[in-house]
């Protein structure tokens, strides 16, 4: 029988509570790669929301998924505000999952998605 594949669409990233008090610089990271935004460095996040649109592909039944949540900083390395877990083992959605912050952070963001 052969394995079910799903493609992965991260529609929207929903900020609830930005870390920095004049918003977060913002973005994703998945297998260590940067995938959004891809027209530039970060998205500057309040509270509010930002369309993300992308696919990932080839994504095998049962598969968990990791999708970093990085800010970006100009003078000292990168943070990373946390993790967004997924397993994708159905088509279907929007899901939406919360972020699992890496310590004591104080933002708090959830990512919509779908698995087609």
């Amino acid at each position: 029988m052969a394995e079910t594949t799903y493609q992965l669409r991260l529609l929207k990233l929903h900020c609830y509570r930005q870390e920095e008090s004049d918003g977060d610089e913002v973005f994703l990271k998945y297998k260590n790669e940067k995938i959004w935004p891809l027209n530039s460095k970060y998205e500057s996040m309040k509270e509010g929301s930002q369309v993300v649109n992308v696919d990932i592909a080839g994504l095998i039944s049962g598969t968990q998924m990791e999708i970093e949540l990085w800010d970006y900083d100009l003078l000292t390395p990168n943070d990373k505000l946390g993790t967004f877990n997924m397993l994708i083992n159905e088509k279907g959605g929007p899901f939406t999952t919360d972020l699992r912050t890496t310590n004591e952070e104080e933002a708090k963001y959830s990512l919509e998605w779908e698995a087609y």
